[in-house]
């Protein structure tokens, strides 16, 4: 699982080094020559797609997006569980909901042959980012629910391990 986390961090690297570079070549074409070249928009925002779902997935995990930990933070640890599961249902529901219209936009640029307006190149290609995206999402949410409700129970339990659930 590392090295999956790993390779995520890299392809955000990579994407938004990328962005960077054509981003800037297009801004000194301009000064310099005195023309754009008409790609670089159309590559950039759609690379920035699929940044911003690596990165949201990539949060997730980490459970760094931010929350409502004031109000959950003030209730004791069975109320923390009903709302992180809440939380979880409703996110799933949305990146369920996302994953659908997703893939329907996919197949209808694949079905349709599309093409992007500036390159030519299949519009599915680029559409990819919003199923690709939700799946990432979907996973990553859930594994950075499950580490919170692991560390629930540590608070639960303890630090040397006893059931500490009727103390509260």
């Amino acid at each position: 699982m590392k090295l999956w986390v790993r390779l995520e961090e890299w392809l955000l690297v990579l994407m938004m080094s990328v962005i960077c570079l054509l981003t800037m070549a297009n801004v000194l074409s301009r000064y310099v020559l005195a023309s754009s070249f008409s790609f670089t928009e159309e590559l950039t925002t759609n690379l920035f797609a699929f940044v911003i779902f690596i990165g949201a997935a990539l949060l997730a995990r980490e459970s760094g997006h931010i929350g409502f930990s004031l109000l959950t933070d003030l209730v004791p640890v069975p109320l923390r569980r009903a709302a992180l599961i809440v939380v979880g249902c409703l996110t799933s529901v949305f990146f369920a909901v996302l994953l659908w219209y997703g893939l329907e936009m996919v197949m209808q640029q694949y079905e349709y042959g599309q093409k992007t307006p500036a390159m030519g190149l299949p519009a599915w290609w680029m559409g990819l980012s919003v199923p690709l995206g939700a799946v990432l999402c979907l996973f990553r949410f859930w594994e950075g629910y499950i580490r919170v409700w692991s560390a629930m129970t540590e608070i639960e339990d303890g630090p040397d391990g006893e059931d500490r659930r009727g103390e509260e």
